[in-house]
């Protein structure tokens, strides 16, 4: 069944049941479903009483469901008419009901008849999954002498695909051979079967083709820790020469890992940055910012507005902070030098050296006019103006 989006400006209603294995509920709005919430109790469960067991259905829905429920208008329906009283005869079923004061919900009596949704949940036939002999020892086809050569990738390994590849590892057959005191065949016994095992020191010595695979799998299911806690939860079972450089080799090709983790490698520092003494109103940074698209209207024609490019003209003095700003129509070196002469030099302090970059509207013509308007400066009077290649902040 599709389920629906909840509206939280309208009331919920949940429908709880429980037989004697199973709880049931559903979580609707004028009828239509929001969510289900179906589980088998354990045995512990299965002893309650009716009345505990057809409250908890009712607890356990508000817990899964707490997110969509809590803080809303909530009317719970179930056909146990015990749970609508005020008397609650243990104190188990007292301390469920403070719980679903939390929610502040409203407990209405139904027949039976009328509760099919949540009774059916409640019933329903659900069986656990048949794990058989093969899924444990992880064949992929029937039992018989042959090995395959695939295995599947679920952990833990299988004591048949251990033995297996054991056996045809020749290195660690050599070593069992010539040192029978270090590594030792312990025979473990599943189902009805029994594997001849080599161990080192109380542990699973694994072969060289499942080094990775077990190393892989330590990580991934760990949530892709470092080097050390993958390393020591498969040495507490598992052993084989090279363990920590095959758990670096792992984590290095490991692309979640790449994307995610912060890179630790430094490509270089950038030089310092040079920090002279500025003495206030001595320096002046000067910069150009556009052209930017300004709508300006139109008088002759209503409703049509008329878009001018700007320029921006920066001044800047880098040992107070202290700026201006100003809008200029013409990017010409005339109009420049007079709104830096009207903006700035008029209204504050002159500066020993002016700091620009290499742009056409600056470069040395604006310091050559600036000159000639204000009395033919030369380079030994007290205003010199420098055009740089980089300004600075």
């Amino acid at each position: 069944m599709l389920l629906a989006y909840p509206d939280f400006n309208k009331p919920f209603q949940i429908h709880a049941d429980a037989s004697h294995y199973q709880l049931g509920a559903v979580v609707s709005q004028e009828g239509k479903p929001m969510a289900f919430y179906s589980r088998k109790l354990n045995p512990a469960q299965t002893r309650c009483t009716a009345t505990e067991r057809e409250l908890l259905s009712t607890v356990e829905t508000f817990k899964e469901c707490r997110i969509m429920l809590l803080g809303q208008t909530i009317e719970v329906f179930t056909d146990h008419k015990n749970l609508v009283c005020k008397h609650f005869n243990t104190e188990r079923v007292m301390r469920w009901r403070l719980l679903l004061e939390e929610f502040g919900p409203q407990l209405t009596c139904i027949k039976g008849a009328n509760n099919i949704v949540a009774d059916a949940l409640s019933r329903s036939d659900i069986s656990e999954e048949d794990f058989s002999q093969d899924a444990f020892n992880g064949e992929l086809a029937a039992d018989n002498d042959e090995f395959p050569d695939e295995f599947p990738d679920e952990f833990p390994l299988s004591y048949k695909e251990i033995a297996c590849r054991q056996g045809k590892d020749e290195a660690l057959e050599k070593k069992l051979k010539n040192n029978p005191e270090l590594c030792q065949k312990v025979p473990h016994k599943f189902s009805d079967k029994t594997y001849e095992i080599i161990t080192e020191g109380g542990k699973t010595h694994l072969p060289k083709a499942l080094q990775h695979k077990c190393a892989t799998w330590c990580h991934d299911h760990l949530m892709h820790p470092g080097e050390t806690r993958p390393e020591f939860t498969t040495a507490q079972h598992c052993t084989w020469v090279g363990l920590c450089p095959t758990v670096q080799c792992v984590i290095k090709a490991c692309p979640n890992c790449g994307l995610c983790k912060k890179n630790s490698k430094k490509h270089g520092l950038l030089p310092p940055k040079p920090t002279p003494e500025i003495i206030p109103w001595c320096t002046l940074c000067a910069d150009l910012i556009g052209p930017c698209d300004f709508g300006v209207k139109n008088e002759k024609e209503p409703g049509k507005d008329t878009f001018v490019q700007l320029h921006c003209l920066t001044m800047t003095d880098p040992a107070t902070g202290f700026f201006e700003c100003c809008e200029i129509m013409c990017k010409r070196v005339d109009c420049i030098a007079n709104h830096l002469d009207t903006s700035w030099l008029a209204r504050c302090p002159w500066p020993t050296e002016i700091v620009m970059d290499e742009g056409r509207e600056f470069a040395l013509e604006v310091a050559d006019l600036l000159k000639s308007e204000h009395g033919g400066c030369t380079s030994q009077d007290r205003h010199q103006w420098k055009p740089a290649s980089k300004l600075h902040d």
